[in-house]
């Protein structure tokens, strides 16, 4: 129905509105969105690796989101280790223990903060997610690892035996007859 000037009314044009199709569904907006923040992660973790490559501080000694510092630690771990929040984290740990957490060492030497696993990655609370291991039993905790081949529980890792070879007798042995040493 048009008024007598020939404009529409303001109801007549709402139902209009009302009547014709989106531009976008709901469900589609939301997945653009998330498409959108999704490449915004990738070019921030890109850019920040390229930092890191450069020389620089991978999070321009910034804070980067939660979600760029996880994709950072998937394209390169060592980039992830190179900034200033690793270096907070590792720090707040240290602090926490600042001895290598094996009941049986305890050695202050060589003293490294390192994860329990990479599930709270960007978010690591010391004592929790992380772990003060000193060199030589973070190469047990390894080896650890791999013979069980998931990730090992705080209470494995702090039951390590420090003074235990790495490698027992048989897989030396092994090895020498392999490579003729």
């Amino acid at each position: 129905m048009r008024q007598a000037d020939g404009k529409k009314s303001l109801q007549q044009v709402l139902r209009e509105r009302r009547a014709a199709t989106p531009l976008l569904s709901p469900v589609e907006a939301s997945r653009r969105e998330a498409a959108r923040k999704q490449e915004a992660i990738d070019a921030a973790a890109a850019a920040a690796l390229a930092r890191w490559q450069d020389g620089r501080s991978p999070d321009g000694r910034g804070k980067l989101e939660l979600e760029v510092y996880v994709k950072l630690f998937a394209l390169g771990s060592a980039a992830y280790y190179a900034t200033a929040h690793w270096s907070r984290r590792a720090r707040a740990q240290l602090a926490h223990a600042p001895a290598c957490e094996v009941t049986a060492c305890g050695s202050a030497l060589d003293a490294a903060a390192h994860h329990l696993s990479h599930a709270a990655l960007g978010a690591e609370q010391p004592g929790r997610d992380l772990i003060t291991l000193c060199d030589g039993c973070h190469r047990r905790a390894r080896k650890l690892g791999q013979d069980l081949a998931r990730v090992p529980t705080r209470e494995e890792l702090v039951a390590l035996d420090p003074a235990a070879p790495l490698y027992d007798s048989s897989a030396i042995a092994a090895l020498r007859a392999k490579y003729g040493a």
